[in-house]
């Protein structure tokens, strides 16, 4: 390769450019300049080769940069992808897929390991999880036994106050303590404190 062959000519330059005296031959010394050439056929060829190596290491960057450029301007927000995957659709609006981004392209936003878009992730999550959950007070109840299962489980029973199936929530302990007290006239001083 043409920058072997400059390596190769420096290591020459250095051994030969003092005044040595060669082995074997005493009383002799010399010092020199060597030049090294490649043959024409040879030059070129590894010039093509070296061209060729060029210009994909190019092609790469280039796709690398096109890609980037891609993920900071589509997978930034998901309004940015929104957009994107509308603009991609603008001849076929009547069957625009809006499944299929939430599938496949929805996941992808927001893919950086910052804070923000972690919670963004997780809100997603638990979204998903009330929208499947409904209104059935079964699913419910089974829903957060698994929970308070797995974080049993995983020795994490402070990480959430999950109720238990025969306790009511905070918001109705307070709603219940409020009414009690309101009966008995103490009303007032309750709801300052709360």
């Amino acid at each position: 390769m043409p920058e072997q062959l400059t390596t190769a000519q420096e290591s020459l330059t250095l051994a030969a450019a003092h005044w040595h005296t060669p082995k074997g031959t005493p009383g002799l010394w010399l010092k020199a300049h060597i030049t090294l050439v490649l043959s024409e056929q040879d030059a070129n060829r590894a010039q093509r080769y070296q061209d060729a190596v060029r210009e994909v290491t190019l092609q790469l960057a280039q796709d690398h940069e096109r890609r980037e450029r891609f993920r900071q301007a589509v997978f930034h927000s998901q309004e940015a992808a929104r957009i994107w995957w509308l603009d991609r659709h603008l001849d076929v609006l009547e069957s625009l897929d809006w499944d299929l981004f939430k599938e496949k392209i929805l996941p992808l936003v927001g893919a950086a390991d910052d804070i923000q878009a972690k919670a963004e992730r997780i809100a997603c999550g638990v979204l998903y999880i009330w929208e499947k959950l409904g209104n059935d007070p079964g699913q419910h109840a089974r829903f957060t036994t698994t929970v308070r299962t797995v974080l049993d489980q995983m020795g994490w029973n402070d990480a959430l106050a999950w109720p238990a199936l025969d306790e009511p929530s905070v918001a109705d302990a307070t709603e219940g303590v409020r009414d009690d007290r309101a009966k008995s006239g103490h009303g007032a001083d309750v709801d300052a404190a709360l």
